[in-house]
């Protein structure tokens, strides 16, 4: 009695404990929605706003590696190209670091591709050792995995780069020459073939061949309004060719041009970095000496003196964080640690009980095998036969039952009048049937087709207002309007991130109604927010 009364007490308890552990595993799973929208959030303004971006992923609390769990390679990368605006060479190594690791456990070989690059940059350009060549060749066999043509045009550069900063240019030039073709016809990111002309323009500079410099700089300066290059990015190449022919030109001392490219210089003086800032001081220095303007030449040694002692601080800065963030990941280790301890000894209580259950279970089989032995052969034949029969009959009644209440479903939707939720409706349906047939998403032919049977209103009101829209342009757009992030689009029509990224930026640039005060999914949401879900 005594026993009978212990297990139906444990059997409680251990309900109550598994109803609790499932409420708290909901909780966390719908945290973690939240925070992988945040990272979203930032990947979507890095470009154009890097301060909002930092400040969505410094929402995102700690500890990150719990929080973010299969994010963190994307995480990291955010935060190294936010060092990168900032000019914090130092956390920028060291976030490119573990965007780089996470990436290689998530097998996220595209984001380890790019933070390789960048890493070979960093360490070949600031620290001039010989190791950075292993990030190169790692970054070529990242691309390779993902099949990534872009990334391994970038690779190709980089090694053109390798001789330029040795000051081999004609060997720079050739290596730029033989890919410039494949470079020009990468026409959703011309930054390949920007950054091509900037090294060529640098290279002829330096071999005292100034009218092709110049004409290869005229062709980068054309690419000023091209869509798929960042203003910001085409102006901080501008200004180091600009400080490129200043350093030829006080050379040849010729001041009326050193005074010309300088003034150039100063007008972009806000986009360049730190290098190109210390380059600066120094050719105005020069320039000064050269017109014997002393005073003038000591304000501008004076200001390459403030500028180090800047740079100095934040190196400081950025290793105290270093130092901050250390501290930080032993304490959450010892908290994880202390878990583990917990769950183990919850472990071993489990386990015991589990044995104990068995044992009285066993005892409780030998008897009722006893009783099962008494029945025949025939009969238990029969009561096989007649339960799968029962369970086929069920079985056949709830494939039944669940295409109607697809087709409810479907009906449904298109009766909703809030288009808010219409849309939430919507979005669901094509998640689920992106998980549950691969083979429909991968009729592209018959895409467009398809989902313009769900939503026929948004199709001939979109086509309507904006006819220069291709078919593929109007699928994002539509997407877009449900609340897709680019990441889940780009798995849908089969195609990259970076992909779906560019043609955004083409479809903004064709809609005449988008300005600088509106973005595309608020024009789409405002124009078509009363768009009805049609009946399949």
């Amino acid at each position: 009695m005594i026993f009978k009364q212990f297990k139906i007490k444990f059997v409680f308890t251990l309900f109550i404990t598994l109803i609790l552990n499932s409420g708290l595993a909901v909780s966390q799973t719908n945290n973690k929605l939240n925070y992988y929208s945040l990272i979203d959030s930032a990947d979507l303004y890095i470009d154009n706003n890097p301060k909002v971006s930092e400040q969505f992923l410094n929402s995102i609390p700690d500890p990150i590696t719990s929080n973010i769990k299969d994010r963190l390679a994307h995480y990291y990368q955010l935060k190294g190209l936010i060092n990168d605006v900032n000019d914090e060479s130092i956390k920028q190594f060291q976030n490119f670091s573990l965007a780089l690791k996470y990436a290689k456990l998530e097998q996220d070989y595209d984001i380890a591709g790019m933070v390789s690059l960048e890493l070979f940059f960093n360490t070949y350009i600031i620290k001039k050792d010989s190791t950075a060549f292993k990030y190169l060749e790692d970054a070529k066999q990242f691309y390779t995995k993902t099949n990534n043509t872009n990334g391994l045009a970038e690779v190709s550069q980089m090694y053109a780069f390798v001789e330029y900063d040795k000051t081999n240019y004609a060997k720079s030039n050739a290596l730029i020459l033989s890919n410039l073709e494949t470079y020009k016809n990468i026409k959703e990111d011309q930054y390949y073939y920007m950054y091509a002309l900037f090294m060529l323009s640098s290279n002829y500079a330096h071999l005292n061949k100034l009218n092709t410099a110049h004409y290869y700089f005229k062709i980068l300066k054309s690419l000023k309004n091209d869509k798929t290059i960042s203003p910001s990015l085409h102006k901080s190449h501008v200004v180091t060719i600009n400080n490129c022919f200043v350093e030829v030109f006080l050379e040849q001392k010729a001041i009326d041009s050193v005074g010309f490219y300088l003034e150039a210089s100063k007008d972009l003086r806000h986009f360049m970095n730190s290098s190109d800032v210390k380059q600066y001081f120094n050719l105005y220095a020069d320039y000064y000496e050269q017109l014997g303007k002393v005073e003038a030449k000591n304000n501008y040694l004076d200001s390459l003196r403030i500028f180090n002692e800047q740079q100095l601080q934040k190196v400081t800065n950025a290793s105290l964080d270093i130092n901050k963030a250390l501290v930080n990941t032993d304490e959450a280790l010892l908290v994880v640690t202390e878990k583990r301890n917990t769950n183990r000894v919850w472990i071993a209580i489990l386990i015991s009980a589990i044995v104990i259950i068995g044992s009285v279970i066993a005892l409780r089989y030998k008897k009722i095998k006893l009783k099962i032995v008494e029945f025949t052969k025939r009969k238990d034949e029969y009561q096989f036969m007649q339960t799968n029969h029962e369970k086929l009959k069920v079985k056949v009644r709830g494939l039944e039952d669940y295409i109607t209440e697809l087709k409810k479903e479907l009906r449904t939707i298109s009766s909703i009048d809030n288009s808010t939720e219409q849309k939430e409706k919507t979005k669901a349906l094509y998640k689920n049937i992106h998980h549950q047939s691969s083979t429909f998403l991968a009729k592209e032919e018959n895409y467009l087709e398809l989902i313009n049977d769900v939503n026929i209103e948004f199709f001939t009101q979109i086509k309507t207002m904006h006819p220069n829209l291709n078919d593929s342009e109007i699928i994002i757009c539509y997407y877009l309007f449900l609340g897709f992030k680019n990441k889940e689009i780009a798995a849908f029509i089969n195609t990259s991130t970076r992909a779906v990224e560019s043609k955004r930026y083409r479809i903004s640039k064709k809609i005449d109604e988008l300005d600088s005060n509106i973005t595309l999914i608020d024009y789409l949401n405002e124009t078509f927010k009363d768009s009805k879900i049609s009946t399949i």
